[in-house]
C-alpha cells in the first residue's frame, strides 16, 4: 500500500453532475456563478475555483475531441471532486483507495462503476457535448496523480456496505493494522452515503495542495477523531480491540504567505489571481482575463475592466519582460 497519495471519498448527486457541473464546465457562465455562490467562496477561494472551471473547459475539450478517457478523468472528474468539496466535507486519507480492496475482495467491484457512467442520462443516452465512445473509456479506477475514478451508484450505496462490512475481517487479516486508517474512512463514507441516499465518488489527490479548503473542513484528513465513534469502534473491534487508538494531535498549519502585489501598468500582461496596485483604484485582483488586450479586476468597492498588453514604444521591454510590438 503506497503512501504517496491522498485518497478522498464525495458524497454527490448525479444530477449535480449532469444537470449543473457539466454545463457549467461546458461555457455556461451563469451556471458557474450560481455554483461558486453556492460554495460560498470568497477572495481567493472565488478566483481559484473560476480558475478551476477555466482550465477545466479546456481539457474537457481535448477530451471530447481525443475520446481520451484517461484525460476526462484527470480533468472533469477531478474537478468535479474538488468543487463538491466546498460544498460539503469530504472523508479523506492517505494511501488507501477502492483498488487496495480489488485482490482482496473482489466481490466489493460489482459495485463500483466508472465515472463514465454519469456522461449517459438515466436512460442510458450520451449527454449533449459528449462524444459517443466517451464514456466506455473513462476508466473504473482512480489514475495516479489527480483523478476522478471509482463511482458507486446511489442504488448500489447499501449492497456495497453490507459487502463490506461481510469483508472486513477478511480485509483486516489481509491488509494488516496499516490498513486501519483506510477502512475506518471508507466505512464511514459509505454509511454517510447510505445516511443521505447520495452516490459516492472517490478521488486521488484532487484536494491536495488546495489552500482554500479549511482543514477542520475535510472529515478525515489527519483528523481520524472527526470520523463517526460507532464506525471508528467498530473497525477497531475488526481488529481485536474495544476502542479506536487515540487521535495524534495535528500540527498547527504552517503560516500562508502574502501574495505578491504587482504594479499595474497597461503594457503589462496578468492572469487571474494576481493581486494588482492601481494608481487611482488602490490594491485589486485579477478574476477574469477576457482576451489579450481586456481584464476584469476587483477592487474593494468595484469591479473594473482594464486594458493590458499595449505594445512599448520603440520596441522598449514591456513590464512582463516581453518585447514591445
Amino acid at each position: 500500500m503506497s503512501n504517496d497519495h491522498e485518497f478522498s471519498y464525495h458524497l454527490i448527486e448525479e444530477r449535480e453532475f449532469r444537470e449543473r457541473f457539466l454545463p457549467a464546465v461546458q461555457g455556461n457562465e451563469p451556471i458557474v456563478r450560481e455554483i461558486l455562490d453556492a460554495c460560498d467562496a470568497s477572495g481567493p477561494s472565488w478566483t481559484a475555483l473560476h480558475k478551476l472551471f477555466d482550465e477545466t473547459r479546456v481539457t474537457w475539450q481535448r477530451a471530447v475531441e481525443s475520446d481520451d478517457g484517461e484525460q476526462a478523468q484527470r480533468s472533469l472528474f477531478a474537478a468535479f471532486a474538488r468543487v463538491v468539496a466546498h460544498l460539503r466535507p469530504a472523508f479523506v486519507v492517505r494511501g488507501f483507495g477502492l483498488a487496495s480492496l480489488d485482490a482482496v475482495a473482489p466481490e466489493l467491484g460489482r459495485h463500483v462503476q466508472s465515472p463514465g457512467v454519469l456522461l449517459r442520462d438515466p436512460e442510458g443516452q450520451v449527454l449533449a457535448g459528449v462524444s459517443a465512445a466517451l464514456p466506455d473509456r473513462v476508466p473504473a479506477r482512480c489514475l495516479p496523480g489527480r483523478s476522478g475514478g471509482g463511482y458507486i451508484p446511489r442504488d448500489e450505496v447499501r449492497p456495497c456496505l453490507d459487502a463490506f462490512r461481510a469483508a472486513l475481517p477478511r480485509l483486516v487479516d489481509t491488509l494488516g493494522p496499516a490498513a486501519e486508517p483506510g477502512l475506518t474512512v471508507l466505512l464511514s463514507a459509505l454509511v454517510e452515503a447510505k445516511l443521505h441516499e447520495s452516490a459516492l465518488l472517490e478521488a486521488s489527490d484532487a484536494l491536495a495542495g488546495d489552500t482554500h479548503l479549511p482543514r477542520d473542513h475535510k472529515l478525515a484528513f489527519e483528523r481520524p477523531g472527526d470520523l463517526p465513534p460507532a464506525v471508528r469502534r467498530e473497525v477497531a473491534r475488526a481488529y481485536g480491540r474495544d476502542e479506536p487508538p487515540p487521535p495524534q494531535e495535528e500540527p498547527p498549519p504552517p503560516p500562508k504567505a502574502e501574495p505578491q502585489v504587482v504594479a499595474y501598468t497597461p503594457r503589462g500582461t496578468y492572469n487571474v489571481g494576481q493581486r494588482l496596485q492601481h494608481k487611482a483604484f488602490g490594491t485589486g485582483e485579477v478574476v477574469q482575463v477576457l482576451d489579450s488586450r481586456r481584464l476584469k479586476v476587483r477592487f474593494s468597492d468595484d469591479e473594473k475592466t482594464l486594458v493590458q498588453g499595449l505594445p512599448a514604444a520603440d520596441g522598449a521591454q514591456r513590464p512582463d519582460g516581453r518585447q514591445g510590438e
